[in-house]
């Protein structure tokens, strides 16, 4: 489902979005706050170009922000902001500051995306996403590496630059290989095998 926070509203600065919607923010944003800071949660990050209808417009990853985060609303002068909800998120008006030790910038995620782009071979880039969304987003546990929520093979093929049919054959390569699984519990995600990470 996506929500919109555009010109004729009047945005508050505690915002939540439930799992599985989109929040589309605008320049008006920018007259109260010039950054949000993530309180719970986990959410992609977006942008599309302001001159497309915000409900149709196509959006282009640029990373993911989790609790301890922040969202720098300069982005908002040049574009629109698509945030979507991956776990229930929670945002709330922060004043940009120093950043502390172990979170993460969209900076640092649009930088290592494009990194991964830009490797040779689909199994090179594919198992690198893989490398990132785990050292970013997910935990070890026991012998195996975990990440909070399933990708959909249509979001790995727009992280990696690939096809999702390219997607959906090397991670079947990887199952039948034993390198990966969805988590056994309801609504877990997938699992890694260590000799993945360290491909």
């Amino acid at each position: 489902m996506l929500m919109t926070m555009l010109e004729h509203e009047t945005p508050t600065l505690n915002l939540r979005i439930a799992v599985g919607h989109t929040m589309v923010l605008d320049a008006s944003l920018l007259q109260r706050s010039s950054c949000l800071n993530v309180a719970q949660g986990l959410l992609r990050v977006a942008i599309s170009r302001l001159e497309d209808e915000p409900l149709d417009a196509p959006a282009i990853t640029l990373g993911f922000l989790q609790a301890g985060d922040q969202l720098n609303l300069d982005l908002l002068r040049r574009a629109r902001l698509h945030l979507e909800a991956l776990l229930p998120v929670e945002l709330k008006d922060g004043d940009e500051r120093l950043l502390p030790v172990g979170s993460t910038n969209l900076t640092d995620w649009t930088v290592a995306l494009l990194m991964i782009r830009h490797l040779g071979e689909s199994e090179q880039r594919i198992a690198a996403l893989m490398q990132l969304l785990v050292d970013r987003l997910g935990r070890r546990c026991g012998e195996w590496y975990e990440l909070p929520m399933l990708f959909t093979h249509a979001q790995l093929a727009e992280l990696s630059g690939h096809t999702r049919v390219t997607v959906t054959r090397q991670l079947s390569k990887w199952r039948k290989a034993g390198l990966i699984a969805q988590q056994s519990r309801p609504g877990g995600g997938l699992r890694l095998a260590p000799q993945l990470m360290q491909a």
